[in-house]
Parts: structure tokens; C-alpha cells; sequence
């Protein structure tokens, strides 16, 4: 039995990738394949940030998360860091983060939110001293001005 990811949207405009394994596949037929990315940049204007995001958070690359960050922002790091930072203060937290806990992946899986929240959150792993962890993110944005920045950030 092969398993197939596909997605499903509710009523609210939640959009969910999920594992479904419950029928076989048949050889001669053609499954379209779930792909997150296309679905999110064909849904919304917000797309590139949060691409740019999962790209950052993939790569262990602090800047490419904290360019979209707002002028100030909400950020969570694993219960080590909470609050209200602004977006210089926010970068130096997340640069400390990623010096010490290595991404090995990272995906969203989830997006949601309508209008003036957008919000997205996935799972992925980490290298922590030398032992993998999992960890969880959860990404909201809101508009200033013309563009979308990051307004909450948690890493659970």
C-alpha cells in the first residue's frame, strides 16, 4: 500500500496537507500529487513571504526569515524566549536560535487565516548537541503599508 498526500479545505479556508493511506493505489491511474507551494502561490498574495520563511527556517538562515519581520513582533523560541521584540531585537534571538540548533528540514503544512492574518504553520527537525529534535512553527503576518511582514513567529 502506498500512501498519497493530498489536501483538504474547510469551510473557514483552512487548507491542510495529510497522509491517506486507506486505499491501495492502482497502476494505471494517474494521482495528482499535493503540492503545498503551487497550492499556497495560487491562493494569495502572501505566498512569497511565507515560501521565503520555510526557505529560512529549512536553512537555518535567520535573514531570510527576518527581512519580512514587522517593526515589532511577537516571537517564541522553545520556551528559552518570549515576547515582544522589535525587529533588530527579533534577529539577534533568532540568529542565537539557528548557531545552535541546526535545521535537518522543515515544511509548512498548514495554511489559514483569511483577509488581514494569513498564518501558516509545519513541522520539521532539528540538531540539538548533536541529538534530533522535532520542533513545530506557527507564522502569522498582517499588512503595513503594501506589504506583508511577519507579526508572530513561534518555534514550540
Amino acid at each position: 500500500m502506498q500512501s498519497v498526500l493530498v489536501s483538504q479545505t474547510n469551510s473557514n479556508g483552512y487548507i491542510s496537507g495529510y497522509q491517506d493511506t486507506r486505499k491501495p493505489l492502482s497502476p494505471d491511474k494517474e494521482i495528482p500529487r499535493y503540492n503545498p507551494q503551487l497550492l499556497l502561490a495560487q491562493l494569495s498574495d502572501d505566498a512569497d513571504v511565507f515560501l521565503s520563511v520555510q526557505r529560512g527556517i529549512a536553512e537555518g538562515n535567520y535573514e531570510e526569515i527576518t527581512r519580512h519581520f514587522g517593526k515589532h513582533i511577537y516571537l517564541s523560541i522553545r520556551s528559552i524566549e518570549s515576547g515582544y521584540y522589535s525587529a533588530n531585537q527579533a534577529q539577534f534571538v533568532l540568529q542565537n536560535f539557528f548557531n545552535i540548533n541546526k535545521p535537518l528540514s522543515f515544511t509548512f503544512t498548514t495554511y489559514g487565516g483569511s483577509g488581514s492574518t494569513p498564518y501558516a504553520t509545519g513541522r520539521g527537525s532539528i540538531n540539538v548537541k548533536g541529538n534530533r529534535e522535532f520542533m513545530q512553527v506557527y507564522v502569522s503576518l498582517t499588512k503595513q503599508k503594501d506589504r506583508w511582514v511577519i507579526s508572530q513567529f513561534n518555534i514550540y
